[in-house]
């Protein structure tokens, strides 16, 4: 009896985790809000045998045992295609998804691709194209079965099936689902139109020829989407579903009109739900050099907005374009939840050829504008594109090959190279790692940003951390055709901060400079700086008399002095550690440098500096850096 009871129980708890959803991205539960810090993310790439998945992964997040520094990414988007995961099992990617989370990657992004069998992909051909459908065979068939052969999906639904096995195993690592990469690729020259002209697709339906990636009825496309979100929803609800890189706002019109109803799309009992019920998130690509060019009715010529600014300015309105679309069709948070957004691939080429514009100096500024608009925008994550180069800035003629994080990567990775990692960083990926070094942790403080009075001629804004310490990032607006050169001051308003900020710059993951200047008549350029309060260090709850060096402020500690003298600075090194700590005054200026040589003991040793009892009251501040580099580690400030 009690046998038979375990096994019915145990039917019940199977039944019970594959239950089917019954709700819709439409329903509150079915669209929740995205809660995490903003994510660093970047696309990976093929780079030759001298790089594989994982060790790529290494030079993108860091790899402390294999001492790799990094480049500050804290997710990435790998794709899972169903051929390969039929030919080589499902289990087969396992080991590197496990990779990731280990070097501190979550939330990742996975691209769920079209069938290249034909056992299992639509043969049709739809609309006169002369090619078939790229999209999978049975599509219409149920969904969910009576679980006969061992799964709750359909067996003959290849798509139902495809989802089921890879979510089911891949889930743990994996937040975002893309069904398939840019499916409004247009080959019609249609999607980017206004509505009221020929063949846009605010007013009419993309043929199936037009869409390159699907050579399909769109309806097709929403059946897919309809397929994912009940089986992911299903298998892990945490999870979110999204359009794959969407580039056209008039595409996601489309899917908003629209059911999954393989004759035209309307209505009915068997389709009750336009696409917009069955995605949570949008992701969309945005590549700016595309959007640059404007007709001057004055001249009576095209002319060009091409710098960092006008390329963070494009990025953020592609995505206010879709915002739009959302709002048309109730997506506002109150007739229907509003989606998530992310973006999975976007940058700027660092050369400048006959087809694109670009340069190292530009793509260094707008990769940075466009990572911290994207906060200030509600953006949940950025994916660049991508890590490293393919070719070299001085003979590629493609802009995308000089899109990487790391200069040229072939043939220089560790798998041909005894083991060593021989990448070298590109400005923008020095630009990328500063950044994310920074500001990972910290959350846009629009209110903050609003008292930053901000002039016309200065673009940033205000984040503030779990501990409540805010960080602020501000440049000069570029406004020069083909120019990275602007200028302007900038005074933080009265009792906004304290007299004295730090500021650092965006190479600051390379030379670890930074400086405590006056917090007025501050000189921005094109390159955006990061900014912090010097005065507004946390104290140690409960002691008036000690303060600790927040987390990511690197080498700074406060040093509180309520009209005393004598205190002490006590710091454990090791052997062949020279202590070195400059004492600031509130200003900014240098009042005492104090150095305490290295020892040649074995073991580790207290270095205690005592600071000049000369000093008058007030408050003060204390680097220190040992060997003569700012010291990472918690600082304590004692009597």
């Amino acid at each position: 009896m009690k046998n038979i009871f375990t096994i019915v129980l145990c039917v019940f708890i199977s039944l019970q985790l594959t239950a089917q959803v019954n709700y819709t991205a439409n329903d509150p539960q079915g669209s929740p809000a995205y809660t995490n810090f903003y994510l660093f993310g970047s696309n990976m790439g093929y780079y030759g045998t001298s790089w594989d998945d994982g060790t790529i992964a290494d030079i993108a997040a860091g790899n402390a045992a294999k001492g790799v520094k990094g480049a500050g990414v804290k997710t990435v988007r790998p794709s899972l295609y169903e051929d390969f995961l039929q030919t080589w099992g499902y289990n087969i990617r396992v080991n590197q998804f496990n990779h990731y989370a280990s070097l501190g990657m979550q939330d990742l992004t996975v691209f769920l691709g079209t069938p290249v069998s034909t056992a299992h992909k639509d043969n049709n051909t739809y609309g006169g194209c002369s090619t078939p459908s790229l999209l999978f065979a049975n599509m219409y068939e149920p969904i969910w079965d009576n679980g006969e052969n061992g799964t709750p999906v359909n067996d003959n639904n290849y798509f139902a099936l495809y989802v089921y096995k890879t979510v089911s195993t891949y889930k743990n690592q994996t937040k975002f689902w893309e069904i398939i990469n840019e499916p409004d690729q247009d080959g019609g020259a249609n999607g980017w139109k206004a509505a009221g002209t020929a063949g846009n697709w605010f007013e009419n339906t993309p043929k199936p020829c037009e869409l390159l990636n699907m050579r399909a009825p769109v309806y097709h496309y929403i059946r897919l989407l309809r397929i994912a979100y009940e089986v992911i929803k299903t298998v892990d609800p945490t999870a979110y579903v999204a359009p794959g890189g969407l580039g056209y706002s008039s595409f996601l019109d489309v899917l908003l009109r629209n059911t999954d109803n393989p004759t035209d799309g309307s209505v009915t009992a068997a389709y009750p739900n336009k696409g917009g019920a069955y995605f949570d998130c949008l992701s969309f690509h945005s590549y700016p050099i595309y959007d640059l060019a404007y007709w001057d009715g004055v001249t009576g010529t095209v002319k060009y907005r091409r710098h960092s600014d006008a390329c963070a300015d494009s990025y953020i309105g592609a995505k206010k374009k879709f915002d739009d679309v959302f709002a048309k069709y109730g997506y506002n948070g109150t007739t229907y939840p509003k989606k998530t957004i992310i973006c999975t691939e976007s940058n700027i080429p660092g050369n400048s050829t006959t087809t694109y514009f670009g340069g190292i100096a530009v793509q260094r500024n707008y990769i940075i504008k466009a990572m911290v608009e994207s906060q200030m925008n509600g953006i949940s994550q950025m994916y660049v594109y991508g890590i490293g180069n393919n070719g070299d800035y001085a003979t590629a003629t493609n802009g995308y090959d000089v899109m990487g994080l790391y200069q040229k990567l072939a043939g220089i990775g560790p798998l041909t190279n005894g083991g060593v990692y021989n990448q070298q960083y590109t400005d923008e990926g020095i630009a990328y790692k500063t950044t994310s070094d920074i500001m990972y942790g910290y959350k846009y403080d629009a209110t903050k940003t609003a008292s930053l009075s901000l002039p016309s001629a200065v673009n940033g804004g205000a984040f503030k951390n779990g501990s409540g310490k805010y960080l602020y990032v501000l440049w000069a607006r570029t406004t020069i055709d083909s120019s990275e050169v602007a200028n302007a001051t900038y005074s933080f308003p009265l009792g906004s901060v304290g007299s004295t900020v730090s500021r650092k710059e965006w190479n600051y993951t390379s030379t670890n400079n930074e400086s405590a200047v006056a917090s007025t008549n501050i000189p921005l350029t094109a390159a955006p700086s990061f900014f912090t309060d010097l005065t507004a260090l946390p104290l140690i709850p409960g002691d008036t008399n000690k303060a600790v060096q927040p987390e990511n402020f690197f080498g700074w500690g406060v040093y509180p002095n309520p009209a005393r003298s004598n205190f002490t600075i006590s710091v454990n090194l090791k052997q062949r550690q020279e202590l070195t700590a400059d004492i600031y005054s509130a200003t900014g200026a240098l009042v005492q440098t104090i150095i305490q040589p290295a020892y040649y003991t074995t073991g580790d040793h207290t270095f205690n500096i005592t600071v000049a009892s000369h000093l008058a009251a007030g408050s003060y501040f204390v680097r220190l850096r040992v060997n003569g580099k700012p010291y990472l580690k918690q600082v304590v400030i004692v009597k």
